[in-house]
């Protein structure tokens, strides 16, 4: 028996651990086989229950499930018989039920032994009869893989398309629920003809109530099928509401950095251009697109009661549709430009809050409330241009409505003369005409409602088109991240024709520490970008150990490359929460910890409320040297294997910098690559190699001795020019 196997004299190194810790290192491993790189902490932390359930009190399989569910909600969890594995049942969790023995991944079946794969990463040969106390588990990130890669390219229309599909049934439903209650509003008009015809001559007031109570339980049937079916689709609205938003929401967070629009406030306002759609998908909308086709159904109702009167609704009709129709050219118009005018308005409002300061210290508040006042104006203008026509087509719809029951009454009369109609039935036919016109006065706000939604949608394609990072199907997920980094030919432009960086070749090696120096705008925090993996180049290649970086799953990036940007941003919350953002759960202990090395703990401990400071929006509440000491701290606390540091010290004084680059530099792990832009001496001693960039172009690199001897002479000899 291989040694790595279970074996009774063997101890166990699992049986003291929680399942969390044990089972999460076999779950993160099994979602890289399936191209899907998971941290591990993202498997051992979660909420305190799960569906109800405190999460200590799950085991076994259940613990699993949860762990799985909780990172995968549309993945599928297989309990697999060992009788019927076959090659494509690979890769499997083998879960002991003992904790005597540790579980495995299982790799594979060879001819007289298991190939497994314990939590540490390594791999084992176990005899076949090794596991035989436990079950197999097949977990799969995705239960519709083929869906799946259908959908990474749809639009936003064909998105909404797919909810509703997916949702048809409730629909449908409501569309039976409008006929329904369009049978019913008729009760109402056949209780008022017998009422007239039969009641009033005869003084039939048997009839009357048995009448009455039928029209009331009709009425009573209406209103109850009206909130139901309001209810119905309010659910179905809500249910699609929830995962659109999330699509959208997550595939702005997706768009590659080098490409996401530059007006922040702009582009905050057409990502909620979802709620224009959203508002569109609304019950009263659905309603009124169902009741338009039932105006032909009253007017035969009409005609069956009444003849020749249907005539006049009959011919009302297309006049009303024509009145909407002429109207829709400059109702669109108008609306795109309010909307155009709306999403100007609403950035300005997000960047002039977002920069107060710098508007204050400018003395331009004047020239901001000029430019607010000027696009208001805009939308005033455009928009009462849009409710006059609104106005000017629903009252006019509402004239035509009124002049079809004139023309009923006065063709209804001559029919009464001629002992064609009855009083009743020419009241009831007047009842009904009003239910078959009035959907059509909601036409204008229908086509102002369908712009806003198609501007939308039109906005939220072009999001849903922007380069992802999420946009292959299969990425690479190595077993383990070295710290080596290569760029080869790297070419990268903001605007065409205007390269911003340009790199030959250039090579990190494992544990080694470089400072990259040059002028403002030389390049440095591009490439320091670029190598981060947030900007992809226009020609070249990035390798991280030795594997194109566009090839590798882009949280195995972001897990094993930490960045720390010049400006670092927190978010609305506390000082513990932004500390700790996205990293497993870390002990008081070892955030303090953290903390004392880079010199946050003095801010810590000055602090009534301790970790428990409150951020506002874009960390409002520290000073911009606190919030690179947040920065900093995260990444003690994540401790990636490769550091690139943008001007880590810019807002740090001469003693704070010293200590903090200090700490940094001896708490990362020696085999750590650490890159840092810089334009302080103090971070200098701490690093063995320099690398100059001028006009984007590495224009010395080398040793730190060498480097700092050739800039001392440049700088003598421009001295002596």
């Amino acid at each position: 028996m291989n040694e790595a196997s279970p074996s009774a004299s063997q101890p166990n190194p699992y049986a003291t651990l929680d399942i969390h810790a044990h089972v999460a290192p076999l779950l993160a491993r099994l979602a890289a086989l399936q191209g899907v790189a998971v941290p591990v902490h993202r498997f051992s932390y979660l909420h305190e229950t799960y569906e109800g359930l405190k999460l200590e009190k799950l085991k076994g399989s259940a613990a699993v499930e949860a762990l799985w569910r909780h990172r995968f909600a549309q993945g599928s969890i297989n309990k697999v018989d060992s009788d019927s594995l076959d090659k494509g049942s690979f890769p499997l969790l083998w879960l002991a039920n003992e904790d005597s023995t540790p579980s495995v991944v299982v790799r594979g079946q060879l001819a007289n032994a298991w190939v497994v794969e314990d939590a540490n990463g390594k791999q084992h040969e176990w005899p076949l009869d090794a596991i035989q106390q436990g079950e197999f588990i097949q977990l799969l990130v995705d239960s519709d893989l083929e869906q799946k890669t259908a959908q990474q390219g749809m639009s936003a229309k064909e998105w909404f398309a797919f909810a509703i599909r997916r949702h048809k049934r409730i629909f449908f439903e409501a569309v039976f629920a409008t006929f329904m209650l369009s049978i019913f509003g008729l009760m109402t008009a056949m209780y008022t003809m017998q009422v007239y015809d039969r009641v009033v001559p005869t003084k039939g007031f048997s009839t009357l109530w048995v009448l009455t109570i039928g029209v009331l339980m009709a009425i009573g049937f209406e209103l109850l099928m009206k909130v139901v079916r309001a209810h119905m689709v309010d659910r179905a609205c809500k249910v699609i509401d929830t995962e659109l938003s999330s699509v959208f929401f997550e595939r702005a967070l997706a768009i590659r950095a080098d490409r996401r629009p530059k007006t922040v406030g702009t582009f905050a306002s057409q990502i909620r251009h979802f709620e224009s759609v959203r508002n569109f998908m609304t019950s009263s909308t659905l309603f009124i697109l169902a009741d338009v086709p039932f105006a032909l159904f009253f007017i035969l109702v009409i005609y069956l009661i009444a003849g020749p009167v249907a005539a006049v609704p009959l011919a009302m009709l297309p006049i009303s549709l024509l009145v909407g129709w002429s109207m829709k050219n400059p109702i669109e118009r108008y609306t795109a430009e309010h909307m155009e005018e709306s999403n100007k308005k609403n950035g300005l409002l997000i960047e002039a809050i977002d920069g107060i300061e710098s508007i204050k210290s400018s003395s331009a508040e004047w020239k901001m409330a000029a430019r607010w006042k000027d696009l208001t104006q805009l939308i005033s203008r455009s928009e009462l241009k849009t409710r006059l026509l609104s106005s000017m087509s629903t009252s006019a719809s509402q004239s035509i409505q009124q002049l079809t029951y004139v023309g009923i009454i006065a063709v209804g009369a001559f029919e009464i003369a001629e002992g064609n109609l009855t009083m009743g039935g020419l009241i009831a036919c007047s009842i009904i005409s009003g239910r078959a016109l009035t959907p059509l006065t909601q036409v204008p706000n229908l086509i102002v409602q369908w712009k806003h939604a198609q501007i939308s949608l039109g906005v939220l394609d072009n999001i849903m088109a922007m380069p992802s990072e999420q946009d292959e199907n299969r990425r690479v997920v190595p077993d383990a991240c070295g710290g080596n980094i290569e760029a080869k030919q790297v070419v990268f432009a903001y605007e065409e024709n205007a390269p911003s960086v340009n790199v030959e070749n250039m090579v990190f090696k494992q544990g080694e520490r470089v400072a990259i120096l040059g002028t403002v705008g030389s390049g440095k925090s591009t490439l320091i970008k670029l190598l981060s993996g947030l900007y992809q180049p226009v020609q070249g290649q990035i390798y991280l150990d030795g594997v194109d970086m566009s090839h590798i799953a882009t949280d195995f990036v972001r897990e094993h490359i930490g960045y720390l940007p010049q400006e670092v941003r927190l978010f609305n919350g506390t000082l513990r929460e932004n500390l700790v953002l996205g990293l497993p759960a870390m002990s008081d202990s070892q955030i303090l910890h953290a903390a004392k090395l880079t010199g946050l703990d003095v801010a810590i401990r000055n602090h009534p409320l301790g970790l428990e400071i409150p951020i506002s929006e874009g960390g409002k509440g520290l000073s911009g040297g606190q919030r690179q000491l947040v920065g900093l701290t995260r990444l003690l606390l994540a401790r990636p294997q490769i550091l690139l540091l943008d001007e880590p010290t810019a807002s740090m004084d001469a003693q704070l910098e010293a200590r903090v680059v200090k700490h940094l530099f001896e708490e990362m792990p020696a085999e750590a690559t650490v890159v840092v832009v810089t334009h302080k001496a103090g971070v200098l001693p701490f690093v063995n190699r320099i690398i100059v960039m001028d006009g984007g172009k590495v224009v010395i690199d080398g040793p730190k001795d060498k480097v700092i001897e050739t800039l001392n002479k440049q700088a003598a000899e421009r001295k002596s020019s």
